[in-house]
């Protein structure tokens, strides 16, 4: 399908309001807004969720949302992007929420499980419900001024190293970055050393001997061209990056707009979740598949290595209710994790048979099924 650009998206916004009836033409006033993706603008997150999605927003609020998007650290910092959407520098962005962990505890802990999860799917529908439903996810974004309207995941994490790794001794000594707690604790298990920054640092690390290797998703091979310093791809997973959000509206830029400005927002979100879940899967397999002719060696992690993972896992979410509790002193972080694994149950059993590769059908779902499911005059206003 040709795909319209932000001018002509824009134009056609323009044509409908100045051929519509009076009243819809003049029911919202004109609102511009900043947009911030820290992520370059070809990476899922960025590509997706704001490059293509607003246009398509502008469209369905007849051409009263007018957002100015900044990709890249241009407007605020990755670990800016709570409080400077918080305090109004950006009305509209997408922020990981592990780099703000005393901000956002309940989003911390839920994070941590995911290194359990394997289908970027089932995690984005079930994140993403979970945020916009649960009390203590909700009170945990009001608190922080932040409207919750999308969620996402990636692929399943791997890891980008300088040198070969392949056995579970291959690890020791290594300096990995890492995205979060579960990461950490088990390559501080495996005898690794966790190295906690920013995902827009990798390449530097890797470059300057920094690090040795980064856990992200394969696809940043390419997005983020991490092959020029990575020339080693290690097939583990290390669990899917669920935290923060793709979409969080200042709140009181939130409460501002009118119902149907609001309504615009739920109209449009499912096709940004799905296109860029479907990005992250199609483009881990473009870029391991280009990997070796930019040098890159694709290795199959050994026996104990792999049983490092699955021991693991089996431990993750003990942790994340010790983090809760012990670290960010939550009253019943066990609850949340089990409202949240019944709200990822109810997912899985949903998308069980749904074609991965049928955009429309997933996209039908999100629509009615998720988004289709909040209240524009209700939700995020109290």
């Amino acid at each position: 399908m040709k795909k319209l650009s932000t001018v002509t998206l824009s134009a056609i916004a323009l044509t409908a309001s100045v051929f519509a009836e009076p009243k819809v033409a003049a029911a919202d006033d004109v609102v511009e807004f900043n947009a911030s993706a820290w992520l370059p603008a070809t990476h899922p997150l960025s590509k997706h969720s704001y490059v293509e999605w607003l246009p398509r927003l502008e469209v369905a609020s007849n051409g009263t949302l007018k957002p100015k998007l900044f990709t890249g650290p241009v407007l605020l910092a990755p670990g800016e992007h709570l409080s400077g959407i918080r305090d109004g520098i950006a009305q509209i962005g997408y922020h990981a929420g592990t780099y703000t962990p005393s901000d956002l505890p309940e989003d911390n802990v839920l994070a941590q499980v995911a290194f359990g999860y394997d289908d970027p799917f089932v995690a984005a529908f079930a994140i993403t419900d979970a945020n916009m439903t649960l009390p203590q996810l909700q009170q945990q974004w009001k608190d922080n001024n932040i409207a919750y309207l999308g969620g996402y995941a990636t692929s399943p994490y791997v890891l980008l190293c300088s040198s070969k790794i392949e056995t579970l001794a291959d690890m020791k000594g290594k300096k990995v970055r890492v995205p979060g707690a579960a990461q950490s604790d088990w390559l501080t298990s495996v005898g690794g050393v966790p190295v906690n920054v920013p995902s827009s640092e990798m390449y530097d690390g890797l470059d300057k001997g920094q690090l040795d290797c980064a856990a992200i998703s394969a696809i940043d091979l390419k997005s983020r061209s991490l092959w020029d310093v990575a020339d080693h791809v290690t097939l583990i997973s290390l669990g899917l990056y669920w935290s923060g959000y793709s979409q969080g509206a200042n709140r009181d830029f939130w409460q501002g707009l009118s119902d149907t400005q609001r309504q615009a927002f739920f109209d449009t979100l499912a096709e940004a979740m799905i296109d860029e879940t479907i990005q992250y899967m199609d483009g881990d397999d473009e870029a391991l598949g280009l990997a070796p002719d930019h040098g890159v060696t694709i290795v199959t992690p050994a026996d104990d290595l792999s049983k490092s993972v699955s021991d693991f896992a089996n431990v993750v979410r003990d942790n994340a209710a010790k983090l809760g509790s012990e670290t960010f002193g939550l009253e019943d972080p066990d609850k949340l994790l089990s409202d949240f694994e019944a709200i990822a149950a109810k997912w899985e059993k949903r998308l069980e048979g749904v074609d991965r590769s049928d955009r429309d059908a997933l996209v039908k779902i999100a629509r009615e099924e998720l988004f289709g499911t909040a209240d524009a005059a209700t939700y995020s206003m109290n």
